[in-house]
């Protein structure tokens, strides 16, 4: 969905293979693990490549929250931003999506801001503790943005995101991690941006927890995320890199020349940046190959 919606009760989409068409329920408030399994319904949303609960609660549900309880609490912190900036801007007194935009940055820039880590890409922090890195604050100002109907973008170059909002002919950047809010020229003319879809900031947050884990050497719980990050975003092959390095790690090199092998078999064009990894790969399960026999 790309349209904040106006009414922000908390629903979930579960699809149901019927015909071919899938419908949207409202969850019971009850207790039972089933309807608190929100983890399930994101990646059983997300499985056709698009998204269609809200973009909010979907960032929300990848950072961590599980249950419906949990999720009211931090749509009302979001719903507690916009009241702010609705009673302490001139915000309701223009209709000029460049400056809402700019007053919505203003104020989270000046009143909500504690700092930034680049390690801090978890959307809960950025609730409660106002901190963050590019990926959090870009996720929480294209929120806001959007409940007053500016219809932001967030711009991908390698190793970071900014905002961007066109409007009749003007552009404006956003810069969340700079003291100035300026984007730096070097990211703005980066050869290799490109405007990220919901989706894709998404598989983001699903990356840096499988980075994280790999980190900590928890292997199996990175290939969960590596693989969520690709049901999100399966033209990136970040999470194929960490995928392969899970498996190495472990020894496992059948499965991860299978893997590589099946990968390349529909991302062809992938094949120059993963040439010597392949190559590798295969000498490692001949070898492996000769002592067992």
């Amino acid at each position: 969905m790309k349209y904040y919606p106006l009414i922000k009760g908390f629903f979930v989409v579960l699809f149901l293979v019927l015909a071919g068409c899938h419908s949207i329920q409202k969850p019971q408030e009850s207790g039972t693990k089933g309807n608190n399994n929100l983890d399930a319904v994101l990646l059983t949303d997300i499985q056709d490549g698009r998204l269609d609960m809200p973009f909010d609660q979907a960032c929300l549900i990848a950072s961590g929250i599980d249950t419906g309880k949990k999720m009211q609490s931090y749509l009302k912190k979001i719903d507690l931003l916009i009241s702010r900036i609705k009673q302490e801007t001139d915000i309701n007194t223009t209709s000029d999506p460049l400056k809402k935009a700019e007053i919505i940055f203003g104020w989270l820039h000046t009143s909500t801001n504690e700092g930034t880590y680049n390690d801090c890409y978890d959307f809960r922090d950025t609730l409660n503790l106002n901190v963050g890195n590019c990926l959090s604050y870009a996720i929480r100002f294209t929120i806001v943005c959007r409940h007053f109907g500016v219809d932001i973008k967030n711009i991908f170059i390698p190793g970071h995101i900014y905002n961007m909002l066109v409007f009749e002919g003007q552009t404006r950047y956003f810069e969340h991690t700079h003291s100035d809010g300026i984007v730096k020229k070097r990211d703005l003319y980066h050869p290799d941006k490109k405007v990220m879809k919901d989706e894709e900031l998404i598989a983001e947050i699903f990356l840096y927890k499988a980075r994280n884990a790999n980190i900590d050497m928890k292997y199996e719980e990175s290939c969960s995320y590596c693989q969520r990050a690709l049901m999100c975003n399966p033209h990136d092959n970040r999470p194929v890199i960490l995928l392969l390095d899970n498996y190495i790690a472990r020894k496992r090199y059948e499965e991860a020349f299978r893997y590589l092998s099946d990968h390349l078999s529909r991302h062809p064009d992938d094949m120059k940046s993963f040439k010597n990894t392949y190559v590798l790969l295969q000498r490692l399960c001949k070898k492996e190959d000769g002592i067992t026999r």
